[in-house]
C-alpha cells in the first residue's frame, strides 16, 4: 500500500512538472523608449545567417549584427533614413513618433559572393510580421546601440550617394516606415 502511494505521488509530480515545462511562453518583454524618444528594433531573417549586416541611421553607423542577434537603437523622433549594407544597400525612410517602438527586418538574400540584405519595415497588424518579431525577441540575443568607434566614413559616403541617386529617380526601392506601424509588445500572435 505504501508503494502504491509513492508511485501515485511520483506520477503526479512528474505529470505536474511536464505540464509546467511544456507550456510555451506567449509574450516577450520588449524595451520601451525613454520618454520623448523613439526605439527601433532591427531583427534578422532569411539567408546569410552567418554574415554580419551593417546598419546605419543616415550617417550614423549603428553596428553589425549576426543572424542570431537583434539590434535595439534609441533615437530622437522625427525624420530618419535607415539603411543596411552587405553585398548591396537597402533603404527605409521613416518619420518616427515619440514614445513609440518600430521594427525593421533585415532579410538575408542569396548574393553573388556574400549574402545581400533586404531591409523591410514590419507591420504590427500583419500576422507573419508579429510572428517574426516574437521569434526574434524570444530566441535571439539583444545588442544595444553603443556608438561604435569604427570609422565607416567611406561606407557612409557611398551609401548616401546611392540613396541620393535613388531619391532623384523616384525609385520604389526606398521603402517607407509609416508612423502608425508601432509595436506595443512582442506577444505570440494568434489567428
Amino acid at each position: 500500500m505504501n508503494l502504491i502511494k509513492k508511485i501515485t505521488l511520483f506520477s503526479f509530480l512528474i505529470f505536474g512538472m511536464l505540464s509546467v515545462f511544456s507550456q510555451q511562453t506567449t509574450s516577450e518583454v520588449i524595451t520601451k523608449p525613454a520618454p520623448g524618444k523613439s526605439l527601433i528594433y532591427i531583427v534578422r531573417s532569411g539567408a546569410g545567417f552567418i554574415y554580419n549586416f551593417r546598419f546605419y541611421d543616415k550617417e550614423t553607423y549603428l553596428g553589425a549584427i549576426a543572424g542570431d542577434q537583434y539590434l535595439v537603437y534609441e533615437c530622437e523622433p522625427g525624420q530618419h533614413t535607415f539603411w543596411a549594407a552587405s553585398e548591396n544597400r537597402d533603404y527605409i525612410d521613416a518619420n518616427l513618433e515619440a514614445n513609440s517602438v518600430y521594427v525593421l527586418n533585415a532579410e538575408g538574400q542569396t548574393g553573388m559572393f556574400i549574402a545581400g540584405v533586404n531591409l523591410k519595415p514590419l507591420n504590427p497588424t500583419v500576422f507573419a510580421d508579429k510572428k517574426l518579431f516574437y521569434r526574434a525577441i524570444k530566441s535571439d540575443s539583444k545588442v544595444l546601440f553603443t556608438h561604435p568607434t569604427d570609422n565607416k566614413s567611406e561606407n557612409v559616403k557611398k551609401g548616401l550617394e546611392k540613396y541620393d541617386e535613388l531619391k532623384k529617380s523616384n525609385s520604389k526601392k526606398i521603402r517607407v516606415l509609416e508612423s502608425n506601424m508601432k509595436f506595443e509588445n512582442a506577444d505570440k500572435p494568434t489567428r
